[in-house]
């Protein structure tokens, strides 16, 4: 009966949008939103909960304490930047033909210091972390201070999408290919054999280079979105992941064979070339799978970017993976694995909860107060361009 139920209001809901003109977002991509949050989320566990630590003498990357769940966190912790990936190249593949959206970048914003404020009142009120007033106007102001880094570089990444969008407009396909795969030789490949070039420390350079291939895909890629190729991508994406867990294992091999701590920190150096590719074959992948509409699926994706400010808030950061079932506690258990799958499901659900209650308590007001105000902020600025001129 309840399936029942869920399946008229989706039907209903397809009728609404088409009498509005709408279809419903694709639940296929809103799904693999959910997939990159939790690859993203596993990243985390490893790079803030197991790997932080620099002391040399606390360091687990000696060949001395290798061990089976050193080597298991190595094969999952690598796919962050992958997911992050993922998440620019919808923004590219929807955006590049499009006006941003003002208000949804103010609401994003206010989300952020609504979560920072939160999180720092709780934190630095109850004593829970030693803070000064310093780090008060740090945690306060993260958008200036590199705090949720991803989200913040969105943010800013967000007002150079207009000119992003001139620029490969403008650009022939052969022309946009040589762009990518100049971004892609000085990015990706020159870093991972250790020449530099600037490219891999630069956030923002990867927005923009992610954001341009989903860009070319939406301007020049009807061939590759054609239908009945979704198995072809699944299969580029599972070999290049074995692919890359083989080439993590070889290292640790060599790493233990010599005793060189160097090759089991550097174990996952092949991601810099594979990460992008991968993140476009798994795009393209629930790209080409047939439409469908799903609700929950839908409501639950619409929570990923909350979910990424609290849980990786610097605070939050420091609490999960270090002193809420600290993960160097639990990392020569032999319930390591059903330990690393729960706490990283266990983020997911409780960040969600918390911002589906923010959504619906706090941002659905601001929206509606947001929504009154527009029109005269627009009006403001058109006056304000119009005596500039």
């Amino acid at each position: 009966m309840l399936r029942q139920t869920d399946r008229q209001t989706d039907r209903q809901t397809d009728r609404q949008t088409d009498r509005q003109g709408r279809r419903p977002r694709n639940s296929s991509l809103e799904l693999l939103r959910i997939i990159a949050m939790l690859i993203i989320i596993a990243h985390h566990f490893g790079v803030h909960g197991v790997f932080h630590v620099v002391d040399p003498a606390k360091s687990i990357f000696h060949a001395d304490m290798f061990s089976w769940q050193f080597a298991f966190t190595q094969l999952i912790d690598w796919g962050g930047n992958m997911g992050n990936a993922i998440f620019i190249l919808i923004t590219g593949y929807f955006m590049v033909n499009r006006s941003v959206n003002g208000k949804k970048i103010i609401l994003l914003l206010l989300a952020m210091f609504f979560y920072a404020w939160l999180i720092e009142a709780v934190v630095y009120g109850g004593n829970f972390l030693p803070h000064t007033f310093k780090d008060i106007i740090h945690e306060s102001l993260p958008i200036f201070f590199g705090g949720n880094w991803f989200v913040s570089c969105y943010i800013i990444f967000s007002l150079f999408i207009p000119f992003e969008n001139l620029f490969l407009s403008h650009l022939t396909k052969e022309q946009y290919q040589a762009f990518l795969a100049l971004f892609f030789l000085c990015y990706s490949v020159l870093p991972t054999v250790k020449v530099v070039t600037f490219f891999s420390n630069a956030p923002i350079l990867f927005f923009a280079f992610v954001y341009a291939i989903g860009g070319y895909l939406r301007l020049h890629g009807a061939s590759l979105l054609e239908a009945g190729q979704q198995k072809r991508y699944l299969r580029c994406f599972f070999a290049m992941v074995l692919l890359l867990l083989v080439s993590i294992l070889a290292f640790d091999a060599v790493g233990l064979l010599l005793h060189k701590d160097v090759f089991l920190k550097e174990s996952a150096r092949l991601a810099m070339i594979l990460t992008i590719p991968l993140a476009v074959s798994l795009f393209l992948y629930f790209l080409t799978r047939p439409y469908f509409f799903s609700a929950i699926i839908n409501r639950i994706a619409g929570t990923v970017l909350g979910i990424y400010l609290i849980h990786d808030n610097n605070l939050m950061r420091t609490l999960i993976w270090d002193h809420i079932f600290p993960n160097l506690d639990y990392i020569h258990s032999s319930y390591y694995v059903l330990f690393y799958i729960g706490k990283v499901v266990a983020i997911f659900a409780i960040c969600s909860i918390v911002e589906l209650l923010r959504k619906r308590y706090v941002e659905r007001p601001l929206s509606a107060a947001l929504d009154r105000c527009w029109p005269s902020l627009r009006r403001a600025a058109c006056t304000l361009r119009a005596r500039r001129g």
